[in-house]
């Protein structure tokens, strides 16, 4: 310090509204709710590179099958609230939960007892509790985003998979453990029953309303947050070479409940065995599931993001995209249809690039979504298979569909 420079001092009580400040902005990034996020770069084509985390889940090691040791390994996902918190119970047919199952042996009650999973007589079905998601989704350049975060964290991010027909977002919604069977004109999800097959769009949804007014098929927002979850713990989007390969090649279908004894997820390396993703079991592959909210008409994909559905198209949205490629080959790349989800446009890639899965489509009709593939599908199998090329009249012997359930607001 050169002579006769000056030394200005800080008054006390500016000091003070310094470090309060600076307190004040410490506390609040501690109280701001956590974000896990992914990047999926669409130019990339190898499923193990092209997603990287973001926010609070970079560093945060990928869950996924350890097929060699026979068990899940979850990684650090295993204390994240959307794997935490999900749980398979039972659902009376009011929406509301009568209780919870055992995680590992679901013949059983979770404080003792036998469950009702195998009762068509019991008034409900056994249904995996996805607790709310909040989630942003946009498209920057080549890269797709998707953040989590357990609170609303701006207006930005929405929760349509837990928002029902009046609008109402709730704090959990119900994904089907077992693919629909239809007992007496009422769907189920129950185990030890043959799925379904055989009845067109209209016929699958009275069955599903047949147990009340909480309950539909399942819809595309609930399928794309499914894929979503299971993208973000394992970092990757080939959902077969983490998860299993499902009954995907296979002579025969698989009656529901033959994976009851082996918890939250697990699969095989073999084609001819079931796979099971949050408590659902054959989530995707042995019979193609019939949606809800997403339609291919003439060319052009429609979507709906909250119910209610119809299968003509009114009140859906318009989102300009349309399929290309090869029907029957190997999606290359999707589009995301404004904050809904990622929606499959071309077909020219193969099992091993990309989203590893299968996409058919037909651009001179109305078509129903399927979803997940079916037992003959092979490697085209998986959480971004998809099938808009049939009618809401197709009848066929490897489509069904599976139960959803929004529980009531004043038990939410």
């Amino acid at each position: 310090m050169a002579a006769g420079d000056r030394i200005f001092m800080a008054k006390e009580s500016t000091s003070q509204e310094i470090l309060s400040n600076t307190k004040k902005i410490i506390e609040d990034a501690k109280a701001k709710p956590k974000r896990y996020g992914m990047r999926i770069n669409l130019l990339d084509s190898n499923p193990a590179t092209r997603v990287k985390y973001l926010y609070d889940a970079v560093g945060m090691t990928p869950a996924g099958m350890n097929f060699a040791g026979g068990g899940f390994d979850y990684g650090d996902w295993g204390d994240i609230w959307f794997v935490k918190k999900n749980r398979p119970v039972m659902v009376r047919t009011d929406g509301t939960v009568d209780y919870e199952l055992n995680h590992e042996n679901h013949a059983l009650k979770l404080n003792g007892g036998a469950s009702d999973i195998t009762k068509t007589s019991y008034g409900g079905n056994a249904m995996s509790e996805i607790p709310l998601i909040w989630v942003k989704r946009w498209t920057q350049n080549n890269y797709h985003f998707v953040v989590f975060c357990e609170e609303q964290y701006d207006d930005t991010y929405k929760a349509y998979a837990h928002t029902d027909a009046d609008g109402n977002v709730l704090p959990v919604t119900y994904f089907p453990m077992y693919e629909g069977s239809v007992v007496n004109s009422r769907m189920r999800s129950l185990s030890g029953l043959t799925p379904t097959a055989s009845m067109t769009d209209e016929q699958e949804t009275t069955a599903a309303k047949q147990n009340g007014d909480r309950w539909d098929k399942q819809s595309f927002s609930e399928i794309n947050l499914m894929y979503e979850m299971c993208t973000m713990i394992t970092c990757s989007t080939n959902s077969q070479g983490k998860f299993g390969n499902g009954n995907s090649q296979s002579d025969n279908f698989l009656q529901t409940g033959t994976l009851n004894g082996k918890g939250q997820f697990f699969g095989y390396t073999s084609t001819t065995q079931a796979v099971k993703v949050f408590y659902c079991e054959n989530f995707f592959a042995n019979y193609w599931k019939r949606l809800r909210g997403l339609l291919l008409i003439n060319g052009v994909y429609h979507v709906k993001a909250v119910p209610p559905y119809n299968s003509t198209g009114a009140g859906y949205t318009n989102t300009g995209l349309t399929p290309s490629g090869t029907s029957g080959g190997y999606c290359s790349r999707m589009e995301m249809a404004s904050d809904i989800g990622r929606i499959p446009t071309v077909a020219s890639g193969s099992e091993t690039t990309y989203e590893c899965d299968g996409l058919w489509f037909n651009n001179t009709i109305v078509a129903v979504a399927l979803f997940g593939g079916r037992r003959g599908d092979g490697s085209k199998c998986g959480l971004s298979c998809w099938n808009v090329s049939n009618p809401a009249t197709d009848v066929n012997t490897y489509i069904v569909a599976s139960l959803s359930c929004k529980p009531p607001v004043a038990a939410a």
